[in-house]
């Protein structure tokens, strides 16, 4: 999906910028066509290939923790008391 672990989401979102960009400057299309090429570049393709060449959903890291409670510094966990 869209998320930080997609690694399609930056590549796609820079594609999408310069479309945009290059269908304002070199063509007469209207706001709403490049306004879909950009949703359809930034949104839609960077969700499909993440499904189509395998990788995760933010639905199979949801059992696992980021912290456990015994990470980090003893003081950190204190300092949240006062």
């Amino acid at each position: 999906m869209l998320s930080a672990g997609n690694p399609y989401v930056l590549p796609s979102v820079l594609v999408a910028a310069g479309a945009y960009l290059a269908a304002t400057l070199l063509t007469d299309a209207s706001l709403l066509v490049r306004i879909g090429v950009l949703v359809f570049l930034a949104g839609v393709v960077p969700i499909v290939l993440n499904r189509l060449l395998g990788g995760g959903s933010p639905d199979e890291w949801r059992g696992e923790p980021i912290e456990t409670k015994g990470d980090g510094d003893a003081d950190a966990d204190d300092s949240r008391d006062a």
